[in-house]
């Protein structure tokens, strides 16, 4: 059985929230990582490059832990009806699963955020230009990652009462 139209809401709106909060916690780390620099280098342990690992993962575990909590909760307590099947083939636990699909983004969404940067800039990047980068792709990576989390999470059996036809 698919979603309901309540079920897509609630998947939309924790995936803007996400992206969102995502977006603030790229900008406020690239603030205290290359904030009073005109220019950033490209290259280096100090670099931008470098940055789309770390920025990756944890953007891609946060959106993976956090609406999965709130979500096997709200499943628990009967604020919305789960799903009976998971269009997902991902692990049950939650930690593993995170871990699993932040990796995985790192490696993938990382390799590509990072590959792009650097066919398109020689050397170094403003720090304007580059903070717009990294508060967008922080917000797209919760864009792609979120929507699997809740999605799977509403699969996941928890026990409790759950309103199927929300």
């Amino acid at each position: 059985m698919g979603m309901t139209k309540f079920q897509r809401r609630y998947v939309a709106i924790e995936t803007v929230i996400s992206m969102v909060i995502n977006c603030a916690i790229s900008w406020g780390m690239f603030m205290l990582l290359f904030g009073g620099r005109p220019q950033v280098p490209l290259r280096g342990l100090d670099g931008a490059l470098i940055d789309f690992i770390p920025q990756t993962f944890m953007i891609a575990l946060m959106s993976l832990l956090v609406p999965t909590f709130l979500t096997r909760r709200r499943v628990t307590r009967g604020r919305i009806g789960s799903i009976a099947d998971s269009p997902l083939p991902l692990p049950a636990n939650m930690f593993i699963r995170a871990l699993l699909v932040a990796a995985l983004a790192t490696f993938f969404l990382g390799g590509i955020a990072a590959a792009l940067l650097l066919a398109t800039t020689e050397g170094t990047i403003s720090f304007g230009a580059l903070l717009i980068v990294k508060c967008v792709y922080g917000a797209l990576v919760a864009l792609i990652v979120t929507p699997i989390a809740v999605t799977a999470a509403l699969t996941d059996r928890t026990p409790g009462p759950s309103k199927e036809a929300r």
